[in-house]
């Protein structure tokens, strides 16, 4: 059935739910998101999720699921390649899933776990872990290596957690492996938010210095909502052990298909091009809004993240609400510190879906203008809806996805 004719007996059959598929068609064109979860999905991966692959669902013990397991044997194997791992897991329908996959495939209950800003304890509800954060210096907003190496000496954890989703600076991950080498831990790294960067070989991979390293793959990957564990080889028979025992036994074609061809594409040159053109639209923005008065954090970006904050009297809460109304989607995080009483109020802004709907430059330098307005100054109603009109004039006619990113056959 062709779409137009599929979408006027959606419209006759459901009226709700095709106003409400048409009121998010709307929000999505005439907004701009600065999310760091949200990006458009790869065209190829949107098709091959609603493709006749839905209907096709195995469990990896069915002597009969062999097209199953061959799809899944592929896309595991474009995993390993793709970010040089030793194994790989792909079934998994979420991070946080996989998550506690790591947790009861590394850890017993009553476990130190050392973890950057608390990272995965959400994931690990009645596992019995024993959390201890660490984060940015307060003074500096940059990691103490020393500081780090220091609490780890002194809560001897089983396991050190690196998830940097509020921090927007590359880190080496040799020292981190030294110092979990140090006190006999595990190394976890999840790459959630710049795993897009890392396939790119646009920042540095932790691959071969973790024992784990998760990632989620929409969002950086433009795949479907999933997540892919990889780890090193003496751990492999644990953690395809907690696969089972936590019941990831399903196969879904539609998933691991559109799975497979994002991995492909972030092997991609165009990908590559389309990772540069992300850090190029962060550096601009995070200088634009320094210019313009606004705080940055962590003195810069070096990622696809910008972390800003307000100045003054100007109330961080109000200026959301401000650029909320301007037609911007973001998120303030409260940020924690190496200091327990010390939370850092920021504005996590990615340049991804920006530069998925084929943003530059130039237009990261008018929107770094017109976010620094709310976070050093009050507006009024006035000024507000201006700034609105500016955002749908620079959007309206910008795609959801621009082909300008397409993978293409390079042979």
């Amino acid at each position: 059935m062709k779409k137009k004719v599929l979408l006027s007996h959606l419209k006759s059959f459901d009226e709700e739910i095709f106003t409400l598929l048409e009121e998010e068609e709307q929000r999505q064109r005439y907004t701009l998101s600065f999310l760091p979860n949200i990006n458009a999905m790869s065209p190829f991966a949107a098709y091959l999720e609603g493709s006749i692959l839905t209907n096709s669902i195995f469990d990896h013990h069915d002597e009969t699921a062999s097209g199953g397991i061959h799809l899944e044997s592929i896309v595991q194997t474009r995993a390993r390649t793709l970010f040089g791992s030793d194994h790989a897991i792909v079934r998994l329908g979420s991070i946080a899933s996989a998550s506690r996959v790591v947790f009861q495939g590394l850890l017993q209950p009553g476990d130190c776990v050392l973890s950057f800003n608390l990272r995965k304890k959400d994931h690990s509800t009645g596992l019995s872990y024993v959390f201890e954060n660490y984060g940015i210096d307060p003074s500096t907003q940059q990691i103490d290596w020393g500081e780090v190496r220091a609490q780890a000496e002194r809560v001897r954890p089983r396991l050190i957690i690196f998830s940097p989703v509020s921090y927007p600076r590359t880190v080496d991950y040799r020292i981190l492996y030294e110092i979990a080498q140090s006190v006999d831990a595990y190394l976890w790294v999840d790459i959630s938010q710049c795993v897009g960067l890392v396939a790119a070989g646009l920042v540095p991979t932790p691959v071969p210095f973790a024992d784990v390293v998760t990632f989620s793959t929409s969002a950086s990957l433009r795949g479907p909502d999933g997540a892919v564990i990889l780890c090193k080889r003496d751990i492999a028979g644990c953690m395809d052990a907690a696969i089972v025992n936590t019941g990831h036994v399903a196969l879904h074609m539609n998933h691991l298909a559109a799975l497979g061809v994002v991995l492909r594409e972030a092997a991609s040159e165009q990908f590559r091009r389309y990772g540069e053109q992300v850090l190029k639209n962060a550096e601009v923005l995070a200088r634009a809004l320094a210019d313009h008065g606004a705080s940055v954090l962590c003195g810069g970006t070096d990622t696809h993240l910008v972390l800003a904050s307000s100045t003054g009297s100007v109330n961080m809460d109000e200026a959301m609400d401000v650029i909320a109304r301007m037609g911007i989607r973001a998120r303030v995080a409260d940020i924690p510190t190496m200091n327990p009483g010390i939370f850092l109020h920021a504005l996590r802004l990615s340049t991804f879906n920006p530069t998925t709907r084929s943003l530059k430059e130039e237009d990261m330098a008018y929107i770094g203008l017109l976010l620094a307005k709310p976070l050093t100054q009050i507006l009024s109603p006035e000024e507000i809806e201006q700034a609105h009109q500016e955002i749908v004039a620079l959007v309206k006619d910008s795609p959801i996805s621009s082909e300008e990113w397409m993978g293409e056959n390079d042979g």
